[in-house]
């Protein structure tokens, strides 16, 4: 941004033209700023330290505008200036007045030798030398007249950076021509004589000094007052003006741990495992941790560190130090039994639904109550296999009524259960015979148990035959064991 306030067009930064001469320099003036110090005349031989590296506020004769730069730092290299070129041309005038003179003065050694030449010849050649140098001293005395004209000032000539008021770089690459107008002693103006001229102050209307950019800084620091946050301590700029004890670039005034170099983010404060956490809150400040566990490693994610979870890899709840309790009866998984169906202690996590004491996973009738010698069922289940038939028909016989009603009553008393009837059969006789009379016997006991208004929904039967034995059929009593109506209870949903 310009001072002006408008940006400058592409169009406004011609390329100088570049000058003939190299950069000035001349012994007797140091400071390249036109005003000689051996004459004693320059009263600021400083001219060039106190504009080098520096941002400047100046017109730049390219772009005709007020801009505002950082000056190279090896300024001697830049600087030209006018009266140079007509210097350097009338250095070769000089030295060809010289030889002109030289020549006049050979006429007068050669005829003084050679008395017997013409007088007319030596005339001829006196003519031609003396014109010659007439002619050249003229030339020398117009430059002459000519460096009384031009600017006493140098300039400086580079390809540098256009910067806004804030110092932030507008535009690269911008060729600059900027002249040095001090007075005729060799001083740039500073209006607020505190030693920074104008064009590299920073704070132009007020007294400050020449190492804070010509504003104040009461703590001789570096760092201005208006952008010293500590201005009566002495502090880097790294951290505008404040101390900083262990140079960690946070302030003492803000560093947690202002004797530890650590990190910004962090307020100063270290942070060995670069988890994130400052050691002096990491209870674990040599692993990497998560906030919620305090900087200490959580594989899991329970919220139980590590290094005091029984269950490191299995998400778990603090009750069991760590280790999951899936259903949630109370057992950790590892010690149940049955880790998915709430349970009880006393079967090691494994339900018991109807609470006769043998648990559910090995309960043949889980809903209904039942001693454990007959498995959790009704002991009238037990019977169940004595119901007789007629020979070889599907006909109860009457002494099995009584048996069936009592299954009939057991039924009525516990609603929610459904009744399974499986009819089997020994393997005398045909195969698909017996197949058939274990599915009608099966069924006349579920036909016997709706008579007595047991619902049918609740009753479902069918036949396997031969094909699953529980005895040997190569026995009677094995044959007599395999012929078997048998039953099974479970829940309504199930």
């Amino acid at each position: 941004m310009l001072l002006g306030g408008a940006l400058a067009t592409a169009t406004a930064w011609a390329q100088p033209t570049k000058p003939k001469q190299v950069p000035y320099a001349n012994v007797q003036d140091p400071d390249c700023d036109g005003v000689p110090e051996a004459t004693g005349q320059d009263k600021c031989p400083s001219t060039l330290s106190q504009m080098e590296g520096h941002r400047a506020t100046c017109n730049d004769e390219v772009s005709g505008q007020t801009v505002m730069t950082r000056l190279p730092k090896n300024l001697k290299n830049y600087i030209y200036h006018e009266k140079t070129p007509l210097y350097n041309e009338q250095l070769e005038w000089l030295a060809k007045l010289g030889a002109a003179r030289r020549q006049l003065k050979q006429i007068d050694e050669k005829y003084g030798k050679y008395a017997d030449m013409k007088a007319r010849d030596r005339k001829v050649e006196e003519e031609k030398y003396t014109a010659e140098a007439t002619e050249i001293q003229a030339k020398i005395d117009d430059l002459t007249e000519q460096m009384k004209k031009v600017n006493h000032n140098t300039y400086i000539e580079f390809t540098g950076e256009l910067l806004d008021a804030e110092g932030n770089t507008v535009k690269s690459g911008v060729p600059f021509r900027i002249r040095i107008n001090v007075d005729a002693f060799g001083c740039l103006p500073d209006s607020d004589k505190d030693g920074s001229p104008d064009m590299v102050d920073q704070c132009p209307g007020v007294i400050g000094t020449p190492d804070s950019g010509g504003c104040p800084d009461r703590d001789r620091d570096g760092v201005f007052d208006g952008d010293d946050l500590c201005p009566d301590v002495k502090g880097p700029k790294e951290t505008r003006g404040c101390p900083d004890k262990d140079k960690d670039g946070v302030p003492d005034k803000s560093d947690a741990c202002p004797d530890i170099p650590g990190k910004v983010d962090l307020k100063g404060c270290p942070d060995r495992d670069g988890d994130g956490i400052a050691d002096k809150d990491d209870k674990c400040p040599d692993e990497k941790g998560s906030v919620e566990a305090k900087g200490c490693p959580d594989r899991d994610g329970d919220g139980i560190i590590d290094r005091e979870d029984n269950c490191p890899d299995d998400k778990g709840i603090p009750q069991f130090q760590g280790c999951p309790d899936r259903d949630g009866d109370g057992i950790r998984d590892k010690d149940d039994a049955c880790p998915d169906v709430k349970g009880i202690q006393e079967f090691q996590g494994c339900p018991d639904t109807d609470a006769d004491g043998t648990p559910d996973d090995k309960d043949k009738c889980p809903s209904v109550p039942g001693p454990k010698e007959n498995k959790g069922c009704p002991e009238i289940l037990d019977r169940a296999s004595k119901v007789l038939f007629e020979t070889g028909k599907a006909i109860i016989k009457p002494e099995s009524y009584s048996l069936l009603d009592e299954l009939a009553t057991m039924l009525k008393k516990y609603p929610d259960t459904r009744i399974i009837l499986e009819g089997h059969t020994d393997s005398e006789g045909d195969d698909a015979a017996n197949m058939k009379l274990s599915k009608d016997r099966a069924k006349a006991v579920a036909e016997y148990l709706i008579d007595k208004f047991i619902d049918a929904n609740r009753v479902s039967s069918d036949g396997f035959g031969e094909t699953k034995p529980i005895a040997d059929n190569k026995t009677a009593e094995g044959r007599q064991k395999n012929r078997r109506v048998d039953m099974r209870l479970t829940n309504k949903k199930d």
